[in-house]
């Protein structure tokens, strides 16, 4: 069976569609915590800038490729991510 006849039996399309969309959504818990509660304690600078990197790499390699879906969900991701990152810095500079 070939990668293609593969990914038609497996509905790869619809399954890339979710994690499209699933992708961007991912850090909006932490973004909504952190201006419900104004507590960035528990939140690693470190991981969201190594996130946010992985993210926009990915999303210039859709560009470069073409590809729509990468771009656009690892895009939007790394907009989530730099919302926390900002948001986490607002508030750790406002409480200190």
């Amino acid at each position: 069976m070939s990668r293609e006849q593969l990914a038609k039996k497996i509905y790869w399309t619809k399954i890339i569609w979710i994690v499209s969309i699933i992708n961007p959504l991912m850090t909006l818990p932490q973004f909504l915590q952190v201006w419900q509660t104004h507590e960035t304690a528990g939140l690693s600078l470190a991981f969201l800038f190594i996130l946010l990197f992985v993210q926009t790499g990915f999303s210039t390699h859709g560009f470069f490729t073409r590809d729509k879906f990468i771009m656009g969900s690892n895009g939007l991701a790394a907009l989530m991510t730099l919302l926390t990152i900002l948001s986490t810095l607002y508030f750790r500079s406002t409480i200190s």
